[in-house]
């Protein structure tokens, strides 16, 4: 019997770019019937008692500060709940500490805050005079800050990224890469063949986006030929996850990228909801993503290689469930072309994903339908696609509801 548990592995707050305080960010998604999220804030742990933010008649540019329409919004919500103190004619706010948001909206068996952190590396050029590249990863059930490294090849970086997870790693922890496509694809595909200790990487993020998609790949495709090489090497399978990345809280910001509620994993998690469980569970590829359909069974069988998938379906929605593989013969050539933008820091020399990965092997219209691996499929995983339009309109995130199914293999 499936327990299946929402939740959100990557958002921020004040304590970073966030629009919202701590206490909102989670009182959000707990009013939302999430049941964990993984508050992920940029280079920092919720931990000094001592970080005051004052209210600011607007919110202002980059990084934001705390408007006084959100201080209402945030005391209206929230009442008696706001840490706050007035110096002369100056109100500050009080950022809460993760032990103090744990206390405060923990409620055992039904919702659990998971500690976390995003390791966010930007401005490298990895090797490349003028060109500027990001490198962020998420560390769930991180206790420490930690800040990023810099300097090196883009493969050198990712190593002084894991390096450091590694010297405050957790046993019920794990590291997964953010939006790869950000800012042009500066995760290049290469390197999660390269790594395959990491084995989590958000195959949707409506957070972020730059150029257009399909540019110089796409999400699935990006997937695939990591997948693909992969299973080829002997190495192990890539779980995708969604994220929604937020920052913004308010109702007024929801159709905006990284607005809240836009990306999730559903883990399944028989046992207490615990980080150790969830850890487990999403480390075993034991879950879906989603960026709004909701599953009721995923159920993989590795005698005969069948794949079962039965959408938790709402009245009134059509949904299309198309299964997806490549061929264990399939093209493993390697070629490297230029992509050259107008503006050089956007350049990138990426691989061509060659015809043939990542192919639709079969698509059911309906609510259930299964499909069982071929002597020639590396792998099977599914899309699951409802007619009903997302909020968000942007780059890299889909333009109808869907959930993804974890890629299995035949034992």
């Amino acid at each position: 019997m499936r327990n299946w548990k929402k939740g959100s592995l990557h958002c921020h707050s004040m304590w970073s770019d966030g629009r919202a305080l701590p206490e909102v960010a989670v009182k959000t998604y707990q009013n939302a019937g999430y049941d964990f999220v993984c508050l992920s804030d940029h280079n920092v742990f919720q931990e000094d008692p001592e970080v005051w933010i004052q209210v600011r008649d607007e919110e202002g540019a980059w990084p934001p500060m705390l408007s006084a329409k959100e201080y209402q919004r945030s005391c209206e919500m929230l009442p008696g709940s706001i840490i706050e103190k007035q110096i002369s004619y100056k109100k500050y706010i009080r950022l809460k500490t993760f032990s103090e948001l744990k206390n405060e909206f923990e409620e055992p068996g039904k919702f659990l805050l998971v500690p976390g952190l995003e390791l966010t590396g930007s401005g490298e050029s990895f090797g490349c005079p003028g060109r500027v590249h990001a490198i962020h990863c998420n560390i769930f059930n991180a206790a420490k800050t930690l800040l990023p490294p810099t300097g090196g090849t883009d493969k050198e970086y990712l190593q002084k990224m894991l390096d450091l997870y590694h010297s405050v790693e957790r046993k019920d922890s794990f590291f997964m890469l953010n939006h790869p496509w950000y800012n042009v694809w500066d995760a290049d595909p290469r390197l999660l063949i390269g790594f395959p200790e990491i084995t989590l990487f958000e195959i949707c993020n409506s957070g972020t986006g730059s150029m257009p998609e399909d540019w110089i790949c796409n999400r699935e495709k990006y997937w695939d030929f990591v997948l693909a090489h992969r299973l080829a090497n002997g190495d192990p399978v890539l779980y995708g996850t969604a994220s929604d990345d937020a920052h913004f809280y308010d109702p007024e910001r929801l159709t905006l990228p990284a607005a809240v509620e836009t990306g999730f994993v559903v883990v399944d998690c028989p046992d207490e909801l615990t980080a150790a469980n969830l850890c487990a569970a999403i480390k075993a590829g034991d879950f879906y993503s989603s960026c709004g359909v909701m599953l009721d069974d995923v159920e993989f069988s590795a005698g005969s290689g069948t794949l079962n998938v039965r959408v938790k379906a709402e009245p009134g929605v059509q949904y299309r469930i198309d299964f997806i593989s490549t061929a264990k013969d399939f093209d493993r050539t390697m070629e490297v072309k230029e992509f050259p933008h107008e503006n050089e820091i956007f350049s990138r020399t990426r691989p061509v994903i060659p015809e043939g990965i990542g192919e639709v092997v079969s698509s059911v219209n309906g609510t259930s339908a299964s499909y069982t691996l071929k002597e020639n499929d590396l792998y099977v995983r599914a899309i699951i696609t409802s007619d009903r339009e997302t909020r968000l309109k942007t780059n890299f995130y889909p333009a109808k509801q869907c959930a993804w199914t974890q890629p299995f293999v035949k034992i």
